[in-house]
């Protein structure tokens, strides 16, 4: 009885190799040799929920922050993996790292709180308001990635009336790239925001480097000058030493020879200020000898003296001579300058010459592209040469389309053809042709778009809604068209969108920002189609 007893009292064994585990063993059959990676995306945010659970509940929290008269309880690892301000605090042999109460400086409870919450749950509500106390909180603890947020937040909220305030914050707190883009907006925007008397609280520095930049936004150098004189006069006593450091950014030369003396010699600050006459002796030598004198201060600004300009290329004259000058007219200074010479138009004789003639010409990002033409004996270009103004350079790029016939006939002949752009590429039609071809400047290379059902030399196209209109032409019969076709490059359909009242070719085609509807009131007899 006693075994009995004995072996009663003893925990059965169970073994693992049991009915079940053998079935189950019978229906899964793994290879030794097979491996699965599994990569868990979704645990970061189950740690980042616990955590933030776990402060709120005040679980496992190891130090309390103590910001004006508010406690935060938090733990070290999470503030030290989100923040290099406190790794250093609690991963060096600091006071701090013992602690159980540390005291902050230099932020606010609401703003501390603000700090927390994003350090725990990745969220944080930027306004207006906050931003400010936001941006110098994260700048002092390193949260740089709230920094970035901040400083991204500030960029799109520019305006003239703030932006010399954000300036000097991202000067503050060593922000540089945001210190950069709001310069570069002064720059752009440096008339409206002289208005505001926050600007004349610049720094020196900052207000040198931005005068100094040749993008500065002015219509005349008067207005720098004045702004010059106006910053120093609004803390005299301070910044009357500053004057001559300050006035070499204004570019003196360039002023009008009469404002120079009047204003500028006559000014009582510039008279009592010995240094600043080298400055003045330049600009005298600048308007007596002109173009003779070169350095900093006698280059133009690019928008100081930017207008747009008509650009008259080519072409022949009454008696049939070939035009080689590329002719300027600016009508906001009543001017014209023969600004370049085409190519191929200075050979030893003239049969060597290149005759711009009967050519599309646009212009596509400040560049000149001029396609197709003719020879004096007659023979069809295919060449695109693009024309940059402003470094005077020239470029062959892509050659127009063409067919490589066994006749000359055969050829596709680029001449009496319509030329235009829509974003960013450059689309043509008609002369001998039977399409619409687009060309792409980032590719340099030409495309067949749609196909037409006739020619339409001499046609007439325009963009319009983010379409293209090709108006009239002739076709192959030299018969006038009268249909209006439509090119949509979001659907790449080409629809025939009405018939004009009478066919037509050789004509203009622009488009006008105004309403149809309008246009016939102000244009009597106007007949719908």
């Amino acid at each position: 009885m006693g075994d009995t007893l004995e072996k009663s009292s003893e925990e059965p064994e169970i073994s693992l190799d049991n009915e079940c585990s053998m079935k189950m063993g019978d229906l899964v059959e793994v290879s030794s040799g097979e491996k699965v990676k599994f990569d868990d995306t979704g645990l970061s945010l189950v740690l980042q929920n616990g955590l933030e659970n776990l402060r709120l509940e005040n679980s496992l929290t190891d130090v309390i922050l103590c910001v004006d008269s508010r406690e935060f309880s938090c733990h070290r690892v999470v503030l030290a993996a989100a923040s290099n301000y406190f790794r250093a605090m609690f991963c060096n042999d600091l006071r701090e790292k013992y602690e159980e109460k540390i005291i902050l400086k230099g932020v606010d409870a609401e703003t501390m709180n603000i700090l927390l919450d994003y350090t725990y749950t990745s969220k944080m509500l930027i306004t207006k308001q906050n931003v400010q106390k936001v941006l110098e909180a994260a700048s002092l603890f390193q949260f740089l990635r709230m920094v970035d947020a901040c400083a991204s937040f500030l960029t799109e909220a520019l305006q003239p009336e703030n932006c010399v305030g954000i300036l000097r914050l991202a000067d503050a707190h060593s922000l540089h790239s945001l210190k950069q883009q709001v310069q570069n907006y002064i720059i752009q925007n440096f008339t409206q925001v002289l208005n505001y008397e926050e600007f004349l609280e610049l720094p020196a520095d900052i207000l040198c480097s931005t005068l100094k930049s040749d993008d500065l936004y002015v219509t005349e150098e008067a207005q720098v000058f004045e702004t010059v004189m106006n910053w120093v006069r609004y803390k005299e006593s301070e910044r009357f030493p500053l004057l001559p450091y300050v006035l070499e950014n204004v570019r003196l030369p360039l002023l009008d020879p009469w404002y120079f003396v009047e204003t500028v010699e006559a000014d009582q600050l510039i008279r009592q200020c010995p240094d600043v006459f080298p400055l003045l002796q330049e600009a005298r030598m600048y308007h007596l000898s002109g173009n003779e004198i070169i350095t900093e201060r006698t280059k133009p600004r690019m928008h100081e003296f930017q207008s747009e300009v008509f650009m008259i290329i080519g072409g022949c004259t009454k008696d049939e001579k070939f035009v080689a000058e590329v002719t300027c007219l600016d009508p906001l200074r009543r001017s014209r300058l023969e600004v370049a010479k085409l190519p191929i138009t200075e050979q030893e004789t003239e049969n060597e010459n290149k005759k711009w003639v009967e050519f599309a010409c646009i212009t596509l990002k400040n560049e000149v592209y001029i396609s197709g033409g003719c020879t004096k004996d007659e023979k069809f270009v295919a060449e695109v040469t693009c024309l940059d103004p402003l470094r005077r350079s020239r470029l062959e790029v892509a050659k127009l389309p063409i067919t490589e016939q066994e006749t000359e006939n055969e050829n596709k002949k680029w001449v009496e053809f319509a030329c235009i752009t829509l974003k960013n590429e450059v689309y043509i039609s008609g002369g001998a042709m039977k399409a619409l071809y687009s060309y792409s400047p980032q590719e340099d290379t030409w495309c067949l778009v749609t196909q037409f059902t006739h020619e339409r030399a001499s046609c007439g196209i325009s963009p319009c809604n983010n379409k293209l209109f090709i108006t009239g032409g002739r076709d192959e019969k030299n018969e006038v068209i009268a249909t209006v076709l439509c090119w949509d490059p979001e659907t790449q359909k080409l629809t025939e969108e009405c018939v004009l009242p009478r066919g037509v070719s050789h004509h203009g085609s622009v488009t006008l920002r105004k309403s149809y509807t309008h246009i016939r009131r102000i244009v009597p007899g106007a007949v719908s189609v």
